[in-house]
């Protein structure tokens, strides 16, 4: 009788900061490309997914909005960031940042997309970043401080 070996194949474990840095950030033309779930994962949006996705594709064209996707190798999107440009002062506002949960934790993913926008702030030769909040705290641990403007609400109810 003889013996026969089996080769065993160890899958490498990849940590999420790995994972994170071999995801890129490409325009998005298409809009609908977009999983559903990122959309409605964006805490406070007041949009629906449908308007979000409906107001983008309006936007294609326009030189001052920048939707870009965050995708693996297989182009399979796993974010997106969604900036626009203020074409009186060249201001950039992050209007939203949505990463799959597949990728939180230890803000790897939030400094990938500061590093990108410093790439995109350089491009546009944005005097500025503003990146509107509901995490302060957060932000503040990754270089961000509060800026001498105000966002104010009114709310005639």
């Amino acid at each position: 009788m003889s013996a026969i070996a089996t080769e065993t194949k160890e899958t490498p474990t990849v940590s999420k900061s790995e994972t994170v840095q071999n995801l890129e950030f490409v325009r998005l033309k298409l809009p609908r490309l977009i999983p559903i779930e990122l959309i409605e994962n964006v805490k406070g949006r007041t949009f629906t997914p449908e308007q979000f996705i409906a107001y983008q594709e309006k936007q294609v064209s326009n030189p001052g909005n920048f939707l870009y996707a965050v995708i693996d190798r297989e182009k399979k999107i796993h974010g997106y960031l969604w900036a626009e440009l203020n074409i009186l002062d060249g201001t950039l506002f992050v209007n939203t940042f949505s990463i799959s949960k597949d990728h939180w934790g230890k803000g790897v993913a939030i400094q990938k997309a500061i590093d990108f926008l410093a790439e995109l702030k350089a491009v546009t030769k944005a005097p500025r970043v503003f990146w509107v909040t509901t995490n302060e705290k957060f932000f503040a641990k990754h270089g961000f401080k509060r800026s001498k403007n105000c966002l104010m609400e009114y709310n005639s109810n």
